[in-house]
């Protein structure tokens, strides 16, 4: 279980993912056979959408400890799990959407 300190780091790693992939266009902080296939006209809007996924497991991240502080229960748990659960999926769905499958390699 996270303590109240423990999502603030993982909090700034994922932002800062979500800043350089979404609106940096930063592909590189990807693995390369998440985007092999991938278009390089659609690069922009892959970048963005990957970057706005990101975004989401942060927002569910940080959601966690500042729901239970407030509703002194565990509301904040559910919350932020199935923020980081819409998160994840989306950045699934968008990586097989514009790559063809999640993992795909050079032929």
């Amino acid at each position: 279980m996270l303590t109240s300190r423990e999502p603030i780091p993982i909090l700034f790693v994922n932002a800062f993912l979500s800043y350089q992939v979404g609106i940096k266009e930063n592909i590189t902080f990807l693995h390369s056979y998440h985007y092999t296939h991938l278009n390089p006209k659609d690069k922009k809007a892959f970048t963005k959408r990957i970057g706005i996924g990101s975004l989401l497991v942060s927002i569910g991240v940080i959601a966690m400890p500042i729901i239970n502080l407030i509703s002194h229960s565990e509301l904040g748990y559910y919350i932020g799990l199935t923020l980081i659960v819409v998160g994840v999926f989306y950045i699934i769905f968008i990586i097989v959407k514009y790559n063809g499958k999640l993992i795909s390699f050079k032929k």
